[in-house]
């Protein structure tokens, strides 16, 4: 898996931030879908007569959760990385979004080891520092 600064080395920081959107909201969608598929069995789920379908409609809403609960978890891991750079991906000097260039990138070794990166305006050629985690 690439980190942010090579996804956006290699796309650049429009389309990295886009497809951030859309890979974020189909694990949103999941989610939601995983939601739907829980509260659909537990309609049909009777636990008072144990039916060879009860036990199924149950190990699948223990499934459904779980997926449903990474899906929600990366949704939102995805999504607040990508606010975080958005919101630092404006020029200091020119005040341009989202026009970048990355120069360098590194991992500091601190907690989940957040990246940084230095980037430059494609404008005004000013420089500055972007971190994520």
């Amino acid at each position: 898996m690439a980190t942010p600064a090579q996804g956006i080395a290699r796309l650049g920081f429009r389309t990295w931030y886009e497809r951030q959107l859309i890979q974020s909201h189909v694990h949103f969608i999941t989610g939601f879908l995983c939601a739907v598929l829980i509260m659909a069995l537990m309609e049909d789920l009777n636990l008072r007569r144990p039916e060879p379908m009860s036990w199924a409609s149950l190990a699948m809403i223990v499934v459904a959760l779980l997926i449903g609960a990474v899906s929600i978890h990366r949704y939102l891991r995805m999504l607040g990385r990508a606010e975080m750079l958005a919101e630092q991906c404006v020029c200091p000097g020119c005040a341009v979004y989202g026009l970048i260039r990355v120069l360098e990138m590194g991992v500091v070794e601190a907690d989940e080891h957040p990246q940084w990166m230095r980037v430059s305006c494609k404008k005004c050629d000013q420089q500055w520092r972007v971190e994520s985690i």
